[in-house]
C-alpha cells in the first residue's frame, strides 16, 4: 500500500525551515508528518528524558505501589512472574535489577511453553508451597480471572502489570496496572509491558524516596536497554513514550554497554558502532527470543542480568546455538507449509488457518508471521498440546486480530493479545468450526505490516545531502509507527544488475540502490523510484545508499 502525503503549504514549510535551520525537504518531510508548528518539531527533534509521561497516570498504580512497598518493609517472598518472549523476559529483568539495587532479591518464574501463556494454576500452587505472598505479573495476567482468584484463596496478593487487551471482565488484583484499561489516563495506550514496567519503578522510586525509604539515588537510564528490546521485540509504535523510552535506550547501548552487551561486542556477533533498529530487530531480539521458544526463557533472563563478562559470554554461547535450532525448525515449518499451499487457490479464500500436531509450539507464532507476510491473509497455526489445540495468530492492518478472535470466543477455551497478534486454545473438534467462523469473520483485505510504506515527498537529487541525513538520524529510532522516510525521485537512468541498482541524475552523477521489494525495470524510457536514503560507509567513507521500495512509470510529459 502507498500512501501520498506531499502537501506543500508554503508558509508553513518555510515557518520550520527558518524557524529550526533545516533543509527545506527536510521541513516538507516534518509536514508530511502532521509536524507543523515549532515546538512540536523541536520537541520531536531534540527529545528529553523529561518529556516522559506522568507514571502515576496509568491505572492503579498507586495500589501497585502500596502493597509492593509494604513487601519489601516487611521481607515479604517476591515473585516476578513474565512471559517467555522478549517482552516478557525484559519486564523480569527491570524488575530485578530495580529490586537488586535495594537490596531485595526476589524470586522470578516464566512459564515453559508447555505450561502456556499467562499465569497457571499449578504454578499459583507451587509459588504457595514456596512461601510467596506478593505476585508481579509482568506481560501477562490481564485474561488470568480464575487463576488470579486462586492465588486469592491461597492468600497471594497480585499486582498485575501487562499490555495486553483487557477482556470485558477483566480480574481484580490488589492493581490491575495496564494503560489498555477504558479507565486509563496514560497518554501512550500501545506501551509494550516491559515499557509498563519501567514506568512502574520511575513511581515506585519516586514514591520510596518521598517516604525517606530510599537513601541512595537509582539511576534508572540503564534500564532503557532492556526497555529497548521488549519494545522492539514486540513492535509497538516508536511513537510517543516508545520513541523517548527507544531513543534514549538506543543510546546508552552505545555510550555505556552493560554485560549483556558487550559479550555481544567480544563474541564478534556485532560491533559496537553498529548498533541500531535493525541490529536489534534482527540480531538481539531473535536471540533473546529463541530460548523461549525452544528451550527455557530463564536462559535469557540469566543472560540480560548477569554482571559477570564470561557467565554472559558463555550464555551467549548457548542463545546463539538456541536460535539457530529455532531457525531449522521454523524454517522446515514454513517451507512444509508452502508445499501444501501451493496447489490451493487462495484467492477465494480471506483467512489461512492451518493445524499440524507435530509443529512446534515455540515457533507456531513467527511461522504465522512469515505466512502473512507472503501470502498477504491473517493467518493462525495451530499445534496440540496435551488434550487440546493451541495456537498463534498474525494480521495487519485493516483487522482487529483480537477483536475478531475474541467475537469468536464460543469455540474457544481461551484467547488472547492485541490488534495484530493473538494466542488461541481449542479442542480439537471445534477447529473445523472456528476456521469457517473466522473465515466469515474476515470482511476486508488487509496489508501486511511489514509491506505498508507511505510516501513523504517528492524530491530532487540535489536534495539529498549530508545534512539531510543528520537531520534523518534525528527523527531516528525508525521502525513501527515511525517508518524511514520514503521520497519520489526521477532519475535519467537506471539500470541493474540482481538486486543492485545503478541511478544517473539530470547532472550526471551515479547513485546506487538496493531493491527492497518485488519490482520491475521498465525496458523503455525512464522510471520514477520510491527510495529510503540511508547512509553507508566504505573505506573510512561515507556515502548516501538508496534502497528502493518501487520503481514506478514516468509521468513526465512527452
Amino acid at each position: 500500500m502507498i500512501q501520498v502525503n506531499d502537501g506543500n503549504p508554503e508558509k508553513t514549510i518555510s515557518k520550520l525551515t527558518e524557524g529550526l535551520g533545516i533543509p527545506d525537504l527536510a521541513a516538507r518531510l516534518l509536514y508530511s508528518r502532521g509536524i507543523i508548528d515549532l515546538d512540536n518539531a523541536h520537541r520531536l527533534l531534540y527529545p528529553k528524558l523529561e518529556h516522559l509521561s506522568d507514571p502515576f497516570l496509568l491505572p492503579d498504580i498507586e495500589h501497585g505501589i502500596r502493597r509492593t512497598i509494604e513487601a519489601i518493609q516487611k521481607q515479604e517472598k517476591i515473585c516476578l512472574y513474565g512471559d517467555y518472549d522478549a517482552d516478557g523476559v525484559t519486564s523480569v529483568a527491570i524488575l530485578s535489577n530495580f529490586f537488586r539495587y535495594l537490596g531485595f532479591i526476589p524470586d522470578t518464574y516464566i512459564p515453559g511453553r508447555h505450561e502456556g501463556y499467562g499465569l497457571n494454576i499449578p504454578a499459583v500452587r507451587k509459588l504457595k508451597e514456596q512461601g510467596v505472598s506478593l505476585l508481579i505479573c509482568l506481560d501477562c495476567g490481564s485474561s488470568n480471572i480464575d487463576e488470579i482468584e486462586e492465588a486469592k484463596r491461597y492468600g497471594i496478593d497480585v499486582v498485575v502489570i501487562d499490555h495486553h487487551e483487557p477482556s470485558k471482565t477483566h480480574p481484580s488484583p490488589v492493581a490491575f496496572i495496564n494503560p489498555k484499561r477504558a479507565d486509563s489516563r496514560f497518554p501512550t495506550r500501545e506501551l509494550a509491558a516491559c515499557g509498563v514496567a519501567f514506568f512502574f519503578i520511575l513511581a515506585l522510586r519516586r514514591a520510596l524516596t518521598h517516604r525517606g525509604i530510599l537513601k541512595h539515588h537509582i539511576n534508572l537510564k540503564k534500564e532503557l536497554d532492556l526497555v529497548t528490546i521488549g519494545s522492539i521485540g514486540d513492535m509497538v509504535p516508536l511513537a510517543k513514550d516508545n520513541r523517548l523510552l527507544v531513543k534514549f535506550g538506543i543510546e546508552t547501548m552505545r555510550k555505556k554497554p552493560r554485560t549483556w552487551l558487550k559479550a555481544f561486542f567480544s563474541e564478534r556477533v556485532i560491533y559496537r558502532d553498529t548498533v541500531d533498529e535493525y541490529i536489534l530487530n534482527f540480531v538481539i531480539v531473535p536471540r533473546i527470543n529463541a530460548a523461549g521458544r525452544v528451550s527455557d526463557a530463564s536462559q535469557a533472563l540469566a543472560f540480560l542480568t548477569t554482571e559477570d563478562d564470561r557467565s554472559a559470554k558463555e550464555l551467549l554461547i548457548e542463545l546463539n546455538e538456541t536460535n539457530k535450532r529455532r531457525q531449522k525448525i521454523e524454517g522446515d515449518i514454513i517451507g512444509e507449509i508452502s508445499d501444501n499451499l501451493a496447489n490451493e487457490n487462495l484467492d477465494t479464500r480471506k483467512s489461512i488457518v492451518l493445524y499440524n500436531q507435530n509443529w512446534h509450539l515455540g515457533v507456531i507464532g513467527i511461522v504465522a508471521q512469515k505466512v502473512v507476510e507472503k501470502f498477504g491473509k491473517p493467518s493462525i497455526i495451530l499445534t496440540k498440546t496435551g488434550s487440546y489445540l493451541k495456537g498463534s495468530g498474525r494480521g495487519g492492518d485493516g483487522i482487529n486480530l483480537y477483536d475478531t478472535v475474541a467475537a469468536l470466543s464460543p469455540f474457544l477455551l481461551k484467547y488472547g493479545g492485541h490488534k495484530y497478534a493473538c494466542g488461541i486454545a481449542l479442542e480439537e473438534e471445534n477447529l473445523g468450526l472456528f476456521t469457517k467462523a473466522f473465515e466469515e469473520s474476515i470482511t476486508t483485505s488487509i496489508v501486511p505490516r511489514d509491506r505498508e510504506y507511505r510516501v513523504d515527498a517528492h524530491a530532487g537529487f540535489d536534495e539529498l545531502t549530508m545534512e539531510l541525513m543528520e537531520f534523518l538520524e534525528k527523527l531516528s529510532p525508525f521502525g513501527m509507527g515511525n517508518p524511514r522516510p520514503n521520497l519520489i525521485l526521477s532519475p535519467t537512468t537506471i539500470s541493474s544488475n540482481d538486486r543492485f541498482i545503478k541511478i544517473t541524475d539530470t547532472n550526471n552523477r551515479t547513485w546506487h540502490g538496493a531493491i527492497q521489494g518485488q519490482c520491475t525495470i521498465p525496458q523503455n524510457g525512464t522510471a520514477r523510484i520510491i527510495a529510503t536514503p540511508i547512509l553507508r560507509e566504505q573505506r573510512g567513507e561515507q556515502f548516501i545508499h538508496l534502497n528502493i521500495k518501487d520503481i514506478l512509470p514516468d509521468i513526465s510529459p512527452a
